[in-house]
């Protein structure tokens, strides 16, 4: 009976994993340089509908005054904030836990978190988060929530680069 219990508990483990796993894809990284930029901007993302929709809004406002790279929520070891004058963060609030290790990793590495901006989304419409200072803009991934989402992470930019 327990042998039983064991290949229950690892089938279910696997499907979790699985189920998990599919949820987040990466996004296409991409650099946009666009001559005499002003301002350097980095997104950090994982990707779904809604937050590539979203991003590629936040780019087509950008882009013309602002060199922009696109990479991966798990490079964000990589980043130094201060090459950039906005790091935006777009990340996935997974079931039982907060955030991805790694943003907590890089929340905590930083000194300087006043040119952070963090954008997460989660199943609770209630559920609000700060971290080190940062405050989080929180959405369900709905495609009714689009545009104010947007309008929040594009006022908070403008307030960061025009500091």
């Amino acid at each position: 009976m327990q042998i039983r219990s064991k290949k229950y508990f690892s089938v279910i483990c696997i499907i979790v994993l699985v189920f998990t796993a599919s949820c987040t894809r990466n996004v296409k990284e991409s650099r946009i340089i666009t001559e005499n930029a002003r301002l350097n901007l980095v997104f950090a993302s994982d990707a779904s509908e809604f937050k590539d929709s979203i991003r590629n809004k936040l780019i087509a406002r950008y882009k013309d005054q602002c060199n922009i790279d696109i990479v991966n929520i798990g490079k964000l070891k990589d980043i130094r904030t201060e090459n950039y004058d906005v790091v935006l963060i777009m990340d996935t609030c997974m079931a039982w836990s907060t955030f991805n290790p790694s943003l907590k990793n890089f929340l905590e590495n930083q000194t300087n978190h006043n040119n952070i901006v963090l954008f997460m989304t989660a199943d609770d419409l209630d559920w609000e988060y700060r971290y080190k200072g940062v405050d989080a803009i929180t959405s369900a991934s709905e495609i009714e929530n689009e545009e104010s989402v947007y309008l929040e992470l594009a006022e908070k930019i403008d307030k960061i680069i025009s500091d």
